[in-house]
């Protein structure tokens, strides 16, 4: 176990995994629940509900096609990829998720160069706390000028929990260790994760 908060890669085989589904969806419904002038430019980033519907990979980051450029330069994944993808966490010391990446990306190596990028930036994240689907539930955002570049990974009870959760998110995400490896996600109704070699990287993810 590592002292210090870290960031680790999941890899998936398939668009349609479950597990990315499930991803796709909370997303959806963290993005979603953005309040009053935040709503445009949160629900605006992503179709994730369709998406994941389809089984199609969800796509973020900002909707203006400079951007876009940018993303595909990184290895973001969009829908018109290869079916292998993957997502990053932040964990605590004790492997407890504290956030997660808004963003799929269609290669590790463009989703670790991502993590590397958005460390210089965290003084530029602004963390949003938003609604959540029922009463009483709420989560956040953490953008940077006007872009989502993570979320948080479960809903909280009270807007200043949540308010406070995305402030420790940023400090831990700052002096983060960054996996050099990535873990393919578990697939259902199996224990564990395997790292894949570099081979497998290249060829998988």
């Amino acid at each position: 176990m590592s002292p210090r908060p870290s960031v680790v890669f999941s890899a998936f085989r398939s668009n349609a995994d479950p597990r990315l589904q499930g991803w796709v969806a909370f997303r959806e419904s963290v993005q979603s629940g953005a309040r009053g002038g935040d709503v445009a430019r949160v629900s605006g980033l992503a179709r994730a509900g369709e998406l994941a519907r389809t089984g199609e990979l969800a796509r973020t980051g900002t909707t203006d096609r400079v951007a876009e450029g940018r993303d595909r330069s990184r290895g973001l994944a969009t829908v018109a990829d290869s079916g292998h993808s993957g997502i990053w966490r932040l964990l605590a010391s004790n492997s407890r998720e504290l956030g997660r990446s808004s963003s799929v990306y269609g290669s590790f190596a463009g989703a670790r160069a991502h993590v590397l990028e958005l460390k210089d930036q965290c003084d530029a994240m602004v963390a949003t706390v938003v609604t959540g689907p029922s009463a009483g539930t709420h989560g956040w955002v953490v953008t940077i000028g006007e872009r989502i570049v993570m979320t948080a990974g479960r809903w909280y009870g009270a807007a200043s929990a949540s308010r406070e959760a995305a402030a420790g998110t940023i400090e831990a995400f700052r002096v983060a260790l960054v996996a050099e490896d990535a873990r393919h996600a578990t697939e259902a109704g199996r224990r564990g994760s395997r790292v894949l070699s570099e081979a497998e990287r290249a060829q998988a993810w």
